[in-house]
């Protein structure tokens, strides 16, 4: 899969949600690449796209067999993936954006964004060794507000909650906002624009 011999440009490692590559994750990888990056999303399910109504299914499989600790993987692969581009993100969303938490502290990786990633709040110890964005659900399944102050004055990182519920960036979610995608969409942009000066 990478077999260029010299570096190019920047590619953006994305992570998705429980339900797997799905149409909603697949139209986010072609967003980036129209902006002319590079995007790599590995299936970390390794089977095909839960439908959303079978949430219940799609978290256990996730939970049973693959977990959060796939985020050694992703590091595995950054360190692969910087042999070769000039810089690696990671852009994650839910469990997803969990996972790419995870992989802060990887000081190969040139930048993290996650979004919606509710169990952030279980590994609110880790210290970002790169730029990192969190965009958090005002209207999560935690006290989003508690878990921001917590991690107030972490190096590299910047953080902020959303107006809307789980999966906002998502159109085909029920909790889906266009107002809060598009602001969030220009957080990412901004963000990614700031760290390729």
């Amino acid at each position: 899969m990478i077999r260029r011999q010299t570096k190019k440009r920047e590619v953006i490692i994305f992570l998705h949600e429980i339900y797997g590559v799905n149409d909603f994750i697949k139209c986010q990888c072609q967003k980036y690449r129209d902006l002319g990056f590079e995007v790599i999303c590995p299936n970390l399910l390794e089977r095909p796209s839960f439908r959303y109504e079978e949430s219940k299914e799609a978290y256990d499989f996730f939970t049973t067999h693959v977990g959060f600790d796939v985020y050694q993987d992703v590091c595995s692969l950054i360190v692969n993936l910087k042999k070769v581009y000039n810089k690696v993100f990671i852009l994650g969303f839910s469990v997803g954006a969990t996972i790419a938490w995870r992989c802060c502290e990887n000081p190969l990786c040139s930048g993290v964004v996650a979004c919606y990633g509710s169990r952030i709040r279980d590994y609110t110890d880790l210290n970002p060794m790169c730029p990192t964005l969190l965009l958090f659900a005002k209207e999560d399944s935690f006290e989003v507000g508690a878990v921001m102050e917590s991690l107030q004055g972490k190096q590299g990182l910047c953080s902020f909650s959303m107006d809307a519920g789980h999966g906002f960036m998502d159109p085909y979610s029920k909790h889906f906002n266009d107002a809060q995608a598009q602001l969030a969409e220009e957080f990412i942009i901004r963000f990614l624009a700031d760290e390729l000066k």
